[in-house]
C-alpha cells in the first residue's frame, strides 16, 4: 500500500491542515504553508509514485486474491506501512487517512483514493478540534435533564476529524404531470346552505433543474447521525487534493452509482412532483393522474465531508456524536438525568395537587 507522510520543508516535521489558518501548519517549527505550496511541492512526488503505486496496488490485489483463499478471513483487513516510523498497522479496507498508532504522525494511504476512487472535491475542516469541543459543550449547557458529569472535555480527547464519502447529484430534466384539481364553494342562500364542486383537468410541464441532492458513499457508517448535521456549504468545496487529509483520517466508497441511483432518482422525482404541484395551489385538493420525467443533462460529484465524531461509553452505554467539521451543527443522543426528571415529576405532582385543592375550596 502506497503512504503518503506531508512534511514540512524547513525542519521535515509532520505537516496537517488546520482547520482555523486554512493553512498546513507544523506543529514542531510553527512554519505555515498555503496550499498552491504544498500541492507543488508533492505533485512531482505523487507523478512518480502513480506507476508505482498502481504495480503495488496490483500486486498487492494478487496477494489479497491469495490470502483470501489461503485463510478466508481478511476480507476487511489492510496493512500499511508507516513512512516514518516503519510501524505496520492494520487498518479497515475503506480507510483513506489515518494516523500512525506508534509515532503518531499523519499518513494518507495514497491507493485508496487514486483512479475511480479520487473524489471530485473536498471540503476542507473549518472547525478546529478544540472549537468543534466548545460548540458542543456550549449545547451541553442548554440541555438541563442532562445527567451531570456527562459534559466533560475529558470525554473528548478521542475527538477524530473524518472526511466521510458523499454522492452529490445535479440534475437537469423535463418534466410532465397531469391531475385533477377540486374547487369547492359553499353559499347561503336564504336559510339554505349550498356547495358548488368544480372539477379542472390540470396539465404542467417544464424544464426542472435539481441540484445538491446527496447520499452516502459509505455502508457501515451510522445513516442518521451523518445525515442530521447536513447542511454543507458546498460553495467551500475545493478540487479534491490529498493534502487537506494530512492530520485526519477518510474513509473511501463503497457504495457505487448504481447502488444509490434508485434511490436517488426516487428523491429526484418527488421533489420534481412537488414544483410542479406548488403551481396548483389554487384548487382545494389536487389528485395526480401522471407524472413522467426525461433526463436531459445529470452529473455526479464524488464528495469528501468534513464531520467530527466521537464515541465513547456513560454508565455502560454507548453514545455516538458527530459535529459538522464546516458548520458546528451537533447530533447524538444525550443521557438523561433520572434525577432530574424525578425533581421535575415531584413539582408537576405538588402543582396538580395544589390545583385540585384550590378547584375544592372555589367550590365550598
Amino acid at each position: 500500500m502506497a503512504t503518503v507522510n506531508y512534511k514540512c520543508p524547513n525542519c521535515g516535521g509532520p505537516l496537517k491542515f488546520n482547520p482555523d489558518k486554512q493553512m498546513f501548519s507544523c506543529e514542531y517549527c510553527m512554519s505555515d504553508f498555503e496550499e498552491q505550496k504544498i500541492q507543488q511541492m508533492y505533485a512531482e512526488r505523487e507523478a512518480k509514485q502513480s506507476q508505482a503505486e498502481k504495480a503495488e496496488a496490483e500486486a498487492q490485489q494478487r496477494a489479497e486474491q491469495q490470502n483470501q483463499q489461503d485463510e478466508g478471513e481478511l476480507e476487511d483487513a489492510v496493512v500499511y506501512t508507516c513512512p516514518s516510523c516503519g510501524a505496520e498497522v492494520v487498518t479497515t479496507e475503506s480507510t483513506a487517512a489515518t494516523t500512525c498508532f506508534y509515532c503518531q504522525n499523519p499518513v494518507v494511504l495514497g491507493g485508496r483514493l487514486s483512479g475511480k476512487f479520487k473524489p471530485n472535491r473536498i471540503i476542507p475542516f473549518a472547525l478546529s478540534k478544540e472549537k468543534a469541543i466548545e460548540k458542543f459543550l456550549e449545547m451541553c449547557k442548554k440541555k438541563w435533564f442532562l445527567a451531570k458529569g456527562f459534559a466533560s472535555k475529558n470525554q473528548f480527547e478521542k475527538l477524530t476529524g473524518v472526511y466521510f464519502p458523499y454522492w452529490y447529484v445535479d440534475s437537469q430534466r423535463q418534466a410532465n404531470m397531469t391531475a385533477t384539481g377540486e374547487k369547492v364553494r359553499t353559499y347561503r342562500v336564504g336559510s339554505k346552505r349550498y356547495t358548488e364542486t368544480s372539477v379542472f383537468r390540470l396539465v404542467r410541464s417544464g424544464d426542472l433543474i435539481v441540484k445538491n441532492v446527496f447520499e452516502r458513499a459509505l455502508k457501515s457508517q451510522d445513516r442518521d447521525m451523518l445525515q442530521c448535521v447536513h447542511p454543507f456549504d458546498l460553495s467551500k468545496a475545493h478540487d479534491f487534493s490529498m493534502s487537506y487529509l494530512s492530520g485526519f483520517q477518510a474513509e473511501k466508497r463503497d457504495l457505487e452509482q448504481s447502488d444509490v441511483n434508485a434511490e436517488v432518482q426516487k428523491r429526484m422525482q418527488d421533489y420534481c412532483k412537488e414544483l410542479l404541484k406548488d403551481t396548483m395551489k389554487d384548487f382545494t385538493s389536487v389528485r395526480v393522474e401522471n407524472y413522467n420525467d426525461r433526463i436531459d443533462l445529470e452529473s455526479w460529484n464524488y464528495t469528501l465531508l468534513p464531520v467530527w465524531v466521537v464515541t465513547y461509553k456513560y454508565n455502560g452505554k454507548i453514545y455516538p456524536f458527530a459535529i459538522n467539521g464546516q458548520t458546528g451543527k451537533t447530533y447524538g443522543m444525550l443521557p438523561t438525568s433520572k434525577a432530574k426528571l424525578a425533581i421535575l415529576f415531584a413539582i408537576i405532582a405538588v402543582a396538580v395537587f395544589a390545583l385540585g385543592l384550590l378547584g375544592g375550596l372555589l367550590l365550598l
